[in-house]
């Protein structure tokens, strides 16, 4: 009697197995991505750094699957953000700074709004209260601008193992920017603020305590710092979007009419361009299709026409 052959048990896998498996030797859980958006703010630097602190915190201490991490870059009034995690823990942390800005805002209109004073020249006190607010009160915003400059998907290696911030004083542009230049011209500029980026990670990366305090002109971290025309120039370009439109779009998924779904008649924006035209020929317009059934048609008619000419001609014989 045969014996019954069998065969081998094979190492199948699925496609989840090889992500994990990828995953497992990356030392992560998820995709990761690294985010960078540049801004314009109107608060101290300690006080912005406090409350960009406050968001890493508050992120990295609820449920993610990759924590969120990276560096800031904080100028007098301007400031470069690289941040490193998951996608949606990134975007939790864009979710916090927005909702901490409103209530920023918030507690400062509170701040502001005048003591309700019985008095009975009441119309004198409104004049006098129109009259205190002068031009040198500051402004109740903390951004101005933001802007996100670019974003990686699916990277493999993480540039940093925590966060932390650093105060600068960039050096200044030689030079003017056009910013009513050509694409390519901002693309230039653009490459040239993520060469800058590519070396504050690498000091970043090789010194722990990482300081611009007291830099000479001369000193190779001097060239690493976006200057401040140079970041207002891209806070400024029509080719880069905003982060709060970019933020928006994080798991939001828009609805779409077909072209086929719209009722007749069509509206006039729907309806095709030559679609009432004359053919003068068929140089514009791609032959139809033909199909079996109107083959067989085809063939019934000729066969039709024949018999009736057929008919024709016997009957005037």
């Amino acid at each position: 009697m045969l014996k019954l052959l069998t065969l081998p048990e094979l190492d199948t896998k699925s496609v989840l197995n090889v992500v994990e498996d990828n995953f497992r030797k990356l030392g992560l859980k998820a995709y990761a991505i690294r985010m960078i958006y540049i801004g314009e703010h109107t608060l101290p630097k300690e006080e912005i750094i406090q409350h960009f602190s406050r968001t890493i915190e508050l992120v990295n201490s609820t449920y993610c699957e990759i924590n969120v991490y990276g560096f800031l870059l904080v100028y007098d009034s301007y400031f470069v953000h690289i941040l490193e995690g998951s996608e949606d823990t990134i975007h939790r942390h864009l979710r916090f700074l927005f909702r901490r800005e409103a209530n920023w805002k918030a507690k400062k209109s509170n701040l502001d709004q005048p003591l309700n004073i019985e008095s009975e020249t009441e119309g004198l006190n409104v004049l006098m209260a129109e009259n205190t607010q002068t031009e040198d009160e500051p402004e109740r915003i903390m951004f101005r601008r933001l802007k996100v400059v670019m974003i990686y998907h699916s990277i493999r290696t993480l540039q940093f193992t925590s966060w932390r911030a650093v105060t600068a004083r960039p050096p200044s542009l030689i030079g003017k920017l056009d910013l009513f230049g050509t694409l390519q011209e901002h693309l230039e500029q653009l490459r040239i603020f993520l060469n800058k980026i590519t070396k504050i990670c690498a000091f970043v990366k090789a010194d722990e305590k990482l300081s611009f305090d007291g830099l000479k002109v001369t000193d190779p971290k001097m060239e690493a710092l976006p200057e401040v025309a140079l970041i207002d120039f891209l806070l400024q370009s029509p080719h880069i979007l905003p982060l709060r439109e970019t933020a928006a779009l994080h798991r939001r998924v828009d609805d779409f009419k077909f072209y086929f779904e719209e009722v007749w008649p069509l509206p006039t924006q729907f309806t095709p361009r030559f679609l009432y035209k004359l053919k003068i020929d068929d140089s514009f317009v791609e032959p139809l299709p033909v199909m079996p059934w109107e083959v067989v048609k085809k063939e019934e008619d000729e066969d039709k026409d024949e018999r009736e000419e057929h008919t024709d001609g016997s009957s005037s014989d």
